[in-house]
Formats: structure tokens, sequence, C-alpha cells
């Protein structure tokens, strides 16, 4: 069976799309976790699939109305491992509604409408924006305001829809000079599984001591199977410090 290259897919040859995925955690300490701001990447089983919706206690400028983010759009899987994607109004510093759509993962969230015309110095939102379950109370993605608002969510996890194949082909690490961290490559298929026994969390590659910026190829690519959960996991050596991964390749649809 062939796959499409990135040329193909530049071409308008159909039967994939490249995926290009990037994340960053500002505080990874002395225990695993998720290279994605907030440190979380959810994971429920088909039976907890759940509306989402923007969390309160943002800027008042963050709403429908507003100079800051009108709407936030979330693209995830559904309990079918279906792609889907939904969008929210903002609400200020209160929460927003919830989405009408039920997620059981999601690995991305941007504003996708703004009060602003957008510059390096007038941004899209005016805050930070934390998408939460509908009911409240678990974190689900954050779309960060340091320096500056950005936008986009920074999630370093990618889950493969239904009916469909990812071939990973590149990925950047990088973790702030003067420190270490071990950095591990993971899958898990069979995502939909509802009983024992369950597919295991598996190794793809163990980065022990990575510094500074480190790229590496993969050819023949990792090829990642139709409803697979795969993404980076990152522990510091020392105290608490800045890892960022990004990865591309490309997804395989059928026609």
């Amino acid at each position: 069976m062939s796959f499409p290259t990135t040329l193909d897919i530049a071409r308008g040859i159909p039967g994939g799309r490249v995926v290009r995925q990037f994340g960053r955690n500002t505080a990874v300490g002395g225990t695993f976790a998720p290279i994605a701001r907030g440190g979380v990447y959810r994971t429920p089983q088909v039976g907890s699939a759940t509306t989402l919706r923007v969390k309160s206690g943002g800027n008042a400028n963050d709403t429908a109305a507003g100079t800051g983010a009108r709407a936030v759009t979330l693209i995830g899987l559904d309990a079918n491992g279906d792609l889907i994607s939904d969008t929210v109004a903002t609400a200020g510093a209160s929460a927003s509604s919830p989405t009408t759509k039920q997620f059981i993962r999601l690995f991305e969230a941007f504003v996708s409408a703004s009060g602003t015309y957008a510059t390096q110095s007038a941004q899209s939102h005016a805050a930070s924006i934390v998408i939460e379950n509908g009911a409240g109370g678990t974190d689900w993605a954050t779309i960060a305001d340091t320096d500056i608002p950005r936008g986009e969510s920074e999630i370093g996890a990618f889950s493969v829809p239904r009916n469909r194949t990812l071939l990973i082909s590149n990925v950047r690490l990088q973790v702030e000079s003067g420190n270490k961290s071990n950095v591990v490559m993971f899958k898990r298929e069979n995502i939909l599984q509802t009983a024992a026994p369950y597919s295991g969390m598996l190794l793809l590659e163990e980065f022990p001591t990575v510094e500074g910026v480190n790229d590496f190829v993969y050819d023949p690519p990792i090829r990642l199977p139709a409803l697979t959960d795969y993404g980076f996991l990152g522990k510091s050596a020392s105290g608490t410090i800045d890892v960022c991964v990004a990865f591309e390749g490309v997804e395989v649809i059928p026609t």
C-alpha cells in the first residue's frame, strides 16, 4: 500500500493531510508530566465523553462582543473516535456555554474570533484561556498568556482518528539550556476499549538526558494505526524546567 507524501498533499492529491503538533510545559518537575500547557492531556474512556467550555476566571475583554477573544474553537475526537470540532463564544470572567459535542480527546484549541485586528503589540486575546469539562472542575487545555497572548493551545500529543493512519517523520525536543530532562515518547492503541484486557501504553523511544535543541528524523516513519494516543512525557533531572516538543507527519485518509 502506498501512502501520500507531503509533496503529494501540497500538490492537492487526495488521501492525506499534514499534521504538525507542538507542545510546551514550562514547569516540568520531578514527576513525569505531559509536554503541554497546564501539564495535562486528558484521555477518558468512551463512557466519560464530555462537553467542554471556557473556564470562568478569565478577562472581561475576552467576551463575545469584547476587544479580546470572542470565540474559541476546539478540535479532538468524539466517543466514536471520529474527528470533531466545536466553537464556543467566550463570556469574559464567566464560564462559557458548553460545546454541543462531546469529547474524549482534545488536541487543539485556538482563538477563532477576536475583537482586535492583532499585531505584535495588540493581541487576539486579553488573558490566558483555560478549557475545562462542561460541568467544571477538570482542566483540559490552556491557551497561554505570558509575555504575549499566544492564541493557540500547546499540546504535545495527538490521537489518531478512526479509519486513519498517522506516519510520524520528524520530532524536535528542546530543553532550556543548562538543564536536563528525561523525555519519553509513547503510544497507546485501541483507545475505545471499554473493558480489560486493555492495550498497553508502550514506550516508542526514551531520551534520558535531553538538553538544548534536538532533532530526530524517522525514515521509515513511525506508523501509528487508527485510534492510537501518541505523545510525550517529561521529567526534570533537577528543579523545574521548560520543555518543548514539536512533531510532524502525514495523516493518511481513506479516499
